[in-house]
């Protein structure tokens, strides 16, 4: 593995933590707001899952 590919994987597993512990912040203060976090929150994590697969697809 190259370090740009490293690098990447670092950066995408902190930018997931924290945005999900904002999300938790915040839920956790306006319990309302459940529906549309719960929305970003999976988009979220679906763009970093195909940038994740598209780099080790390409990498590989």
């Amino acid at each position: 593995m190259t370090v740009t590919t490293l690098l990447l994987g670092l950066l995408l597993g902190i930018v997931t933590l924290l945005v999900g512990a904002g999300v938790l912040v915040l839920l956790l203060h306006r319990p309302a707001w459940c529906a549309p976090l719960a929305g970003a929150l999976a988009t979220m994590m679906l763009v970093a899952t195909v940038t994740g697969l598209l780099v080790a697809v390409t990498r590989g």
